[in-house]
């Protein structure tokens, strides 16, 4: 049973309604409607928190009416009633709260995957989603980012070849662009017509080797002190930097090639802006006191490529512990030792459920048994980092995912997202 609990913040004119705490994994957050915040656990989907806004003063407060409206269709026709006069709790439809947690977690996955989050297919698998769970904004909005790039794709593969989930998406992308661009959409849907039931998918416009992401993860077993990196997708432009298989190869580190001198290099986006990639800096900081100790700017040395030089002001082993980050912002604040550790724990489980999806497109020629492994490693990982930040709890959620994984039982995450199954 998953029951929420309501109250009323008055101080933020808020109804809040709590379930149990999001785990190791953190949360999905989703708007579906304004006024109202919905969160989901990215492990098992459950929803753990919905925040309402609300009008009126004293005795009669209410919230606005999509959010009523919503609010009925998750909670039952009392909902409203219950949320601005609290008694009881309150417990989700589970088809509708499965769809919105399927779209909450889709989005999540959007932002930190190697698959840019412009492609059509996370855009078509959200517009199906929301078409489903009802909101009709959200799915054509996402219908209509997907058509043209869609079509484009029709020269560059062989849209006869898409597996049955993504052509049911592209469908789906047809029939709500119908109105507003009827031939964009039947020349869409008469090519996903002709498949012919064929099951193969088109190729991966790139590819990684789970292996060696493995191997070197393996290799260099970064300690818990000393220098430490991320690539934090919440601090950088989307669509700038394309984020590896984990957060170890989001940023390639070296500091021993010159003294004085770490180097940072990251890999580009496809069609990255360069405007974005300007404001773009990396920096090293100590965590402790929460400063800036140098930053440099990124310069290209690769179509794809970029590099930023920092020169460091004394050693890097006079710190305990240091880390280097990417900011699009120079006055952006610097977060605590803690701060930076359940960041980077949150980053290597969406790491370790992204191997346990075993995306195909991702990398094609790796095999189940490499992504396990990198599911293993990255819980891993991701355990060692919620105890240098002191959560014991979801330590310990991370070392059972962990186990779960190494066991071969069937992961509770699902099928991998049309971007990643197809790659491109």
């Amino acid at each position: 049973m998953n029951d929420l609990t309501p109250s009323i913040e008055r101080e933020t004119g808020q109804v809040i309604l709590d379930g149990l705490s999001a785990g190791v994994a953190g949360e999905a957050p989703l708007i579906p409607v304004p006024g109202l915040d919905l969160a989901f656990d990215r492990v098992d989907g459950r929803l753990v928190r919905v925040v309402a806004d609300t009008a009126g003063t004293g005795e009669s407060i209410s919230v606005g009416a999509q959010a009523a409206a919503m609010l009925r269709k998750l909670f039952g026709a009392h909902a409203p009633n219950v949320v601005t006069n609290p008694a009881g709790a309150l417990s989700p439809d589970p088809e509708l709260a499965g769809t919105l947690s399927s779209l909450a977690r889709l989005d999540a996955a959007r932002a930190a995957s190697p698959v840019p989050p412009g492609s059509p297919w996370w855009a078509a698998e959200a517009a199906e989603l929301a078409e489903r769970a009802g909101l009709s904004t959200r799915a054509e909005t996402e219908a209509h980012h997907a058509l043209g790039k869609l079509l484009k794709q029709l020269d560059s593969i062989n849209i006869t070849a898409l597996p049955e989930p993504a052509a049911r998406a592209a469908l789906a992308v047809a029939a709500l662009t119908a109105a507003d661009e009827p031939a964009g959409a039947a020349r869409l849907r008469e090519a996903v017509n002709r498949r012919g039931g064929r099951s193969a998918a088109p190729p991966p416009l790139s590819e990684f080797d789970v292996a060696a992401e493995v191997a070197s993860l393996e290799k260099d077993r970064v300690p818990l002190g000393g220098l430490q990196w991320m690539l934090d997708p919440d601090l950088v432009p989307e669509g700038t930097f394309r984020p590896g298989l984990s957060p170890y190869s989001d940023l390639e580190v070296s500091h021993e090639k010159a003294p004085g001198q770490v180097v940072v290099e990251a890999v580009l986006a496809p069609g990255a802006d360069c405007g974005a990639l300007h404001r773009c800096l990396a920096r090293l900081v100590d965590p402790d006191v929460r400063r800036v100790l140098v930053q440099a700017a990124f310069t290209k040395i690769a179509p794809d490529r970029v590099r930023a030089e920092l020169q460091l002001p004394f050693p890097l082993d006079e710190l305990p512990e240091s880390w280097i980050e990417v900011v699009q912002d120079k006055l952006w604040p610097v977060r605590s030792a803690k701060g930076h550790r359940i960041r980077r724990a949150l980053r290597w489980a969406d790491a370790a459920l992204r191997a346990e999806r075993a995306p195909a497109g991702l990398a094609p020629h790796s095999s189940r048994e490499d992504w396990t492994a990198l599911a293993a490693t990255a819980w891993d990982r991701c355990r060692r980092d919620w105890e240098a930040a002191g959560d014991a709890d979801r330590a310990d959620q991370a070392a059972r995912r962990q186990a779960k994984v190494e066991t071969t039982q069937p992961p509770a995450g699902g099928p991998a997202y049309l971007a990643e199954t197809l790659g491109r």
